[in-house]
C-alpha cells in the first residue's frame, strides 16, 4: 500500500515568508551591484507577494483565528494586523526612496547603503512576524480548521 502524502498544514505558509525574504535579499544584492532598475523590479515582486499574502491572511485566516482560537499571548488578530500595516508602511518608504533616486537618475554607493539600511526594520518586522505566526498562528489554525472547510480555506490561500 503506497504511503499517502501528509495532509497540508497552515505551517506551509511559512514557505511564503521564506520566499518573500529571498526576494528582498535579491533586491538588496541588486542594489549593491548598482542595478537600480532590476532592484526595483525585484522589490516590486516582493511587494506584490507580500500584499497577496497579507490579503489572504486578513480575508480568510484572521477571521477564523479571531472567532475560534482563545487569546494567545503575543499573537492576537490585532497584533498581526498591526504588523501588516507596519510592513506596508515600511515597504512604501522603500518604494518612495527608489522613486526619488530614479528621478535623480543615478544612485551613489552611499545612497545604495542608505536604502539597504532603511530596509533593516522591514526585515526585522518580517522576521518577528514569521516567528509569531510559526509559534501560534499557523498551529492554532491547523487545530481550528478541519474537514471540507480546511480544504476550501487551503485552496483560497494557495496551499492546494
Amino acid at each position: 500500500m503506497p504511503e499517502s502524502d501528509p495532509s497540508p498544514s497552515f505551517m506551509d505558509l511559512a514557505k511564503v515568508h521564506e520566499g518573500l525574504m529571498e526576494l528582498l535579499l535579491c533586491h538588496q544584492d541588486l542594489m549593491v551591484m548598482g542595478e537600480l532598475k532590476r532592484a526595483r523590479a525585484k522589490f516590486e515582486e516582493f511587494v506584490a507577494g507580500l500584499q497577496d499574502h497579507i490579503l489572504k491572511e486578513e480575508t480568510y485566516l484572521l477571521p477564523i483565528f479571531s472567532d475560534r482560537v482563545d487569546a494567545q499571548l503575543g499573537c492576537t488578530p490585532e497584533l498581526l494586523t498591526a504588523e501588516h500595516r507596519k510592513l506596508e508602511r515600511l515597504f512604501q518608504e522603500t518604494l518612495d526612496s527608489l522613486t526619488s533616486f530614479e528621478n535623480i537618475g543615478e544612485v551613489s554607493p552611499r545612497e545604495r547603503v542608505i536604502i539597504i539600511e532603511k530596509q533593516h526594520m522591514l526585515k526585522e518586522v518580517l522576521k518577528h512576524h514569521d516567528e509569531r505566526e510559526r509559534a501560534a498562528f499557523f498551529p492554532n489554525l491547523d487545530c481550528a480548521i478541519q474537514g471540507e472547510e480546511r480544504q476550501e480555506v487551503m485552496r483560497k490561500v494557495g496551499l492546494l
